[in-house]
């Protein structure tokens, strides 16, 4: 699936902006088995909330600024910008957010990424958002950053709630120990693959947002040329949330983005009405073995 080509992306304008709306929309890359429904999460007025967001991003902004910097740590980016959707949405309300869960000896034995309410609904919330490519080890571009490790950990982050600890940090946070409480997880980012017909068995989600994933460029650029005319963007890590919408001199002609990108994620960018380039393929080149 190619969640870059959605109709929102034609749309919303605000970078910040385009980056909560993956958040709240976008696919699993894999299945936990607890995923928090985009339905629920959005809300019946989600759409417009955004729309009214990206018209006037101000108050996300100023949430944002009194929180960085996050020195590259997206990671932490996300949570705050999931921080700041649980806390002003209309049918949302933030309860705690890195809520720890201390064991019987007084150490952290983990932390509730969130604790809300949706639609009067209390959620345990865990979020991740991972990039991983290849075809069976599916490993980040550091190596040592595995799906397995990843779900494994997010696993044991959902079971919290079944802990004395954990209700003891609820009671903490003001609720009520006999108050059900839903753990969930809210899992983005992407696979890349080496083809589009790479088998993607369970947990995987077919229905994900995929990328092209190769050890080498001329694989690569040939088939962003099967797309027709497009130019290319380099991503920081602080650029992967969302598909990226730019102006034509900040990006790269296919020759240019071969020479100054050794390994690393590529958008690939068409032309559209708006003046602007807008990503309709995303690439993981990896350092050759």
């Amino acid at each position: 699936m190619n969640y870059a080509l959605d109709a929102l992306w034609w749309k919303l304008q605000t970078s910040a902006v385009r980056d909560l709306a993956v958040l709240l929309t976008a696919p699993p890359p894999w299945l936990s088995g607890a995923e928090l429904p985009v339905r629920t999460l959005l809300g019946e007025g989600g759409f417009r909330y955004l729309l009214a967001l990206d018209d006037n991003p101000a108050a996300l902004q100023r949430f944002l600024q009194t929180r960085a910097p996050f020195g590259q740590r997206l990671g932490v980016y996300a949570e705050q910008l999931l921080a700041f959707w649980l806390a002003h949405a209309p049918h949302t309300r933030l309860l705690a957010h890195n809520l720890p869960v201390l064991a019987a000896n007084g150490q952290t034995a983990g932390a509730a990424d969130f604790i809300a309410e949706l639609n009067g609904t209390l959620y345990h919330i865990e979020l991740a958002c991972k990039y991983y490519g290849g075809a069976g080890h599916w490993r980040g571009l550091n190596p040592h950053d595995t799906l397995a490790g990843k779900a494994a950990k997010l696993h044991n982050q959902l079971a919290l709630a079944h802990s004395s600890a954990f209700q003891a940090a609820l009671l903490r946070a003001g609720v009520s120990a006999d108050t059900q409480i839903h753990s969930v997880s809210v899992l983005r980012g992407m696979l890349f693959l080496p083809t589009a017909a790479t088998p993607l068995p369970a947990p995987l989600n077919p229905y994900g947002w995929h990328g092209l994933w190769g050890e080498q460029w001329p694989p690569l650029l040939a088939a962003a040329a099967d797309l027709g005319a497009v130019r290319f963007a380099a991503l920081g890590r602080m650029d992967l949330l969302a598909p990226q919408r730019l102006p034509e001199s900040q990006t790269q002609d296919a020759a240019a983005i071969q020479q100054s990108t050794a390994h690393g994620m590529v958008a690939v960018l068409q032309a559209r009405p708006d003046g602007h380039w807008h990503e309709v393929q995303r690439l993981m080149k990896v350092a050759s073995a």
